[in-house]
């Protein structure tokens, strides 16, 4: 089988997220080339330890079917000076790994917000939107017009597009004018068995950032619940970074900072409920946290703020909370009633059909239809592509 390059929004070596958690259910069932984010070598060792390999277009192998390519980038490499060459030094390390992996690339899988399509090869390309990078400037380190031209250039080399939220694809069609597939975030299998001896724990899993809904997690906190938070600290602002020293040091409030995976799962498997307390903003509006599957996969109930993508979600143990008091008694609530037979079967159901093997199925069968011939000029042809729902059924768009 032929190999996928999978360019990602990420490092390898971060907490593992959308990017990561696909590209191995890719490599599950076929050869797949990783590509890092842009790295500065002055600021990270291994990828100035790789770089002169990486610009032979040499990667490094993870496992039998996963390699990594790391692309070195200079100092201010996300400055106006320090773009072009990057993006220069971005192509050819991609373009020589291409030339160098011994045969065709069945496809190319681009999830970054700024590294465009190689120019070698000629598999299929897949623009995959994991998230608003329009909305995501202060978040992502770009000047929101760089992020835009890139989408636009991205999107006019790309022969299908998808998005990970049904809204996401809706704003993206419009701004392309081309049809936008909806192919969400998915989990990992869900856990074998039931853990009977849960703590009453009210637990969190994911970076911690503006992205999050701060007074609901101080009023959890305000009322006493015992908070278990795993992740690291990504918060830029002053305020953000204030308040979130107050909340992780209170008593009540365990905060373990980044973990294995197998750590997390263990952490999962020992709490009773799960929150996905994000901000109502435009860019959360067009996500889907895969912290809310993540839990259901580990038999947690969950509790969320209203946003699109749970409202996606169909599962009784899922609740919705539509205001900061609500969430608290909902999670009271969670607390103090396990969920039933019923109910972790749904949950199990839930997450086996939403697994990541389930969509980097659907990945693999959009990167193996027939593609109309590519014309760089005109990009509005319509493509029929099958893309995967929330529930794991497939759909013509």
């Amino acid at each position: 089988m032929d190999p996928i390059m999978y360019i990602s929004g990420g490092q390898w070596d971060g907490m593992p997220g959308t990017d990561r958690l696909l590209a191995e259910s890719l490599a599950v069932t076929g050869p797949v080339l990783w590509v890092d984010q842009p790295a500065s070598v002055f600021r990270f060792a291994d990828v100035r330890n790789h770089a002169v390999g990486s610009l032979r277009g040499i990667p490094e192998v993870m496992t039998p079917h996963l390699s990594r390519l790391r692309l070195p980038a200079p100092p201010l490499f996300s400055s106006r000076l320090g773009r072009p060459v990057t993006e220069a030094i971005a192509r050819r390390c991609m373009d020589n790994a291409v030339k160098t992996a011994g045969g065709p690339v069945a496809a190319v899988v681009n999830a970054s917000p700024v590294v465009a399509f190689p120019g070698r090869g000629n598999g299929v390309r897949l623009l995959h939107l994991t998230d608003d990078w329009l909305a995501a400037a202060d978040l992502i380190g770009f000047p929101s017009d760089y992020l835009k031209r890139c989408l636009e250039r991205n999107i006019q080399a790309a022969d299908v597009i998808t998005a990970v939220s049904a809204g996401l694809a809706a704003k993206m069609s419009n701004v392309s004018g081309r049809p936008v597939g909806v192919l969400p975030n998915g989990c990992r299998p869900p856990a074998p068995g039931t853990n009977e001896h849960r703590r009453p724990v009210t637990v969190l899993v994911g970076q911690l950032n503006e992205r999050l809904d701060l007074e609901v997690l101080e009023s959890l906190a305000d009322a006493g619940l015992s908070l278990l938070i795993i992740g690291p600290r990504t918060d830029s602002n002053p305020t953000t970074r204030q308040r979130l020293d107050d909340f992780l040091g209170r008593d009540n409030v365990d905060w373990r900072g980044p973990l294995p995976p197998t750590d997390v799962q263990r952490l999962l498997q020992s709490a009773s409920v799960g929150i996905t307390p994000y901000a109502d903003t435009e860019f959360n509006r067009s996500s889907f946290p895969l912290k809310t599957l993540e839990y259901l996969s580990s038999g947690l109930p969950v509790v969320a703020t209203d946003l699109p993508s749970v409202r996606s979600l169909q599962c009784s143990a899922l609740a919705v909370a539509s205001s900061r008091e609500a969430f608290v008694d909902l999670v009271r609530a969670a607390l103090q009633r396990r969920p039933d037979l019923g109910q972790r079967e749904e949950m199990r159901r839930v997450a086996a059909a939403n697994s990541w093997d389930v969509r980097a199925a659907g990945i693999r069968e959009l990167c193996t239809q027939p593609m109309p011939e590519r014309n760089t000029k005109v990009r509005n042809t319509k493509v029929r592509t099958t893309v995967q729902s929330v529930r794991g059924a497939s759909h013509e768009r």
